[in-house]
């Protein structure tokens, strides 16, 4: 580039000339006729029009390698593009393959669920009939009220009763029950009411809906922790039981203090409903 600049700047001063667009060859011709050429203009001529056809030839050839480069550069990016297409296809079948399996998972779960929600309600509504059967076939009104112990049964199973909360947390319920779970590194989303109508030097027990039975059990089977709180220690959670379902578990309970204060040397517990005892030892 450097070469030809200063070959056109020299063409330019010798003809006289400001631009390179003034270059024409009727311009040359006028110049040539104006004056009489020596050898000497003969021969600068000469030079001009050598080294003209030279740089031709040598931006010629590299137009042809920039073009050869060029024709390469196509090549290699139609092969990139080639390699991202792959590549995408690779990513959208990993995507679909991955789909197609946690579809398959939340299917098997879905079903194993229905199956097992069927089963337990085909199970209570046998039960039941069992136990209010009489003789004689079951008529229309015992099995709505079956139907209706089995769907409040269910209802109950995703509620829990928080016991031992005192009154003034009423203001702020929410809170004070949201800190009763972070202290068993739980975190649900809930609906909360307190149960009873409120009474001097009584303290109501907290009913919390929640958004399934999972949930629910989750949080009794962690709320042995409570006992090592120094907030929340006094606090009790159990099951949201039926009127029957109390007052068994209110006669368990009545029994499981006997057996402590009959054989205080051992470890007594209630579970499944029953009340279990074995060695503090083994425990």
């Amino acid at each position: 580039m450097s070469k030809a600049e200063n070959w056109m700047a020299k063409v330019l001063d010798q003809f006289r000339c400001e631009e390179p667009v003034d270059m024409t060859s009727v311009a040359c011709k006028q110049f040539l006729l104006k004056r009489s050429l020596t050898l000497e203009d003969k021969e600068k001529f000469a030079a001009f029009f050598s080294e003209s056809f030279h740089l031709v030839r040598f931006q010629n050839d590299n137009l042809k390698k920039m073009k050869n480069r060029l024709s390469s550069i196509k090549d290699q990016m139609i092969e990139n593009q080639k390699l991202v297409i792959s590549a995408q296809e690779s990513i959208i079948y990993c995507k679909e393959k991955q789909l197609q399996k946690q579809l398959q998972a939340v299917q098997t779960v879905v079903k194993d669920t229905v199956e097992i929600q069927f089963k337990s309600y085909s199970d209570a509504v046998q039960e039941n009939v069992m136990v209010c059967q009489p003789k004689s076939s079951v008529t229309p009104e015992t099995l709505k009220e079956v139907v209706k112990s089995v769907v409040q049964a269910e209802d109950r199973s995703k509620n829990i009763m928080i016991f031992g909360m005192p009154e003034d947390s009423c203001n702020d319920l929410d809170k004070t029950v949201g800190e009763i779970f972070e202290e068993i590194g739980l975190k649900p989303v809930m609906e909360l009411s307190r149960v009873g109508k409120s009474k001097d030097k009584t303290t109501r027990p907290v009913k919390v809906t929640l958004s399934s039975s999972s949930t629910a059990y989750q949080i009794i089977s962690q709320a042995r922790k409570l006992r090592q709180s120094k907030k929340f220690s006094s606090v009790f959670i159990s099951p949201d039981r039926s009127l029957e379902d109390r007052v068994k578990h209110r006669l368990l309970v009545q029994n499981l203090h006997k057996k402590k204060e009959s054989e205080p040397n051992k470890h007594h517990y209630i579970k499944g409903g029953t009340i279990h005892t074995e060695d503090k030892s083994v425990r």
